[in-house]
């Protein structure tokens, strides 16, 4: 039996032969010792967000390395999962009035990165990457493959209005394509299934809209930084080579499969 000091979210996944793409991962929570809770909240809830491919792990990297595709190959734009299902029929989250939620953001995609916003409600930053952290408060967070993140939501005082909240999947090193990349997904916050949705359109356009700024971010432990004893600078990039291929590299050496 192993036993668990940490606590917070995390995930699992296979790495041997990159079965994480093919679908082997899920979500693993190490829930606080009774009466040892930092924050008190009265629901959790869990997104999982993932990118999900048509073809297999070996059609894509041999699309990737092939000199006659063009970049990005034809299996670069995936289609967004979570909990997953389409990103944009998953199951809504509940919501009560006066009540407080930790939501847990956990991405376990691939190669794509999710924007995720709750317009009409404030977002407290309390956990990232399994440490929990002082509040920080925040309109969105863009969430990198493998990071996972915590936000307790205080529900509205009152049941008038249901809300959405926003996925919007992306990779920068894949150019825009309308339809492809770029994907939104939408999904519900449910207080009353009769009530009305509130239009939140203007909540991205006003001006003070905050993304989180991880490195912004304080460990509620107060743990003081490491002092590094030593530099170390890598090189790290991605080009044309003269084979034809876009190769990400580190100090310009280019991974090989081993023999």
């Amino acid at each position: 039996m192993y036993k668990l000091e940490n606590r917070g979210s995390y995930w699992i996944h296979g790495h041997q032969a990159h079965e994480i793409s093919d679908g082997l991962r899920a979500a693993f929570i190490i829930n606080d010792k009774p009466n040892e809770h930092p924050y008190q909240y009265d629901e959790d809830y869990l997104l999982t967000f993932e990118d999900w491919f048509k073809e297999e792990f070996a059609d894509r990297m041999y699309q990737t390395l092939n000199p006659k595709e063009s970049f990005p190959p034809p299996h670069g734009y995936a289609s967004g999962l979570i909990n997953g299902v389409n990103g944009n029929v998953t199951q809504e989250l509940k919501f009560h009035p006066g009540k407080t939620y930790r939501i847990r953001l956990v991405n376990m995609g691939d190669l794509n990165s999710f924007q995720f916003s709750l317009p009409g409600h404030d977002m407290q930053v309390i956990e990232a990457d399994g440490e929990y952290s002082v509040p920080y408060i925040t309109d969105g967070i863009d969430i990198a493959p493998a990071q996972r993140y915590s936000v307790l939501v205080k529900a509205h005082d009152t049941d008038a209005y249901n809300y959405h909240f926003n996925a919007t999947m992306h990779a920068n090193f894949i150019p825009a394509s309308p339809g492809l990349t770029p994907r939104v997904y939408t999904g519900n916050i449910e207080y009353n299934k009769n009530s009305p949705y509130q239009d939140t359109r203007a909540f991205y356009e006003k001006p003070d809209f905050k993304w989180l700024n991880d490195i912004e971010m304080e460990a509620l432990d107060g743990q003081p930084a490491m002092i590094p004893t030593r530099n170390v600078y890598q090189d790290i990039g991605n080009k044309l080579y003269n084979t034809g291929q876009h190769l990400d590299h580190i100090n310009n050496i280019t991974f090989a499969m081993p023999n």
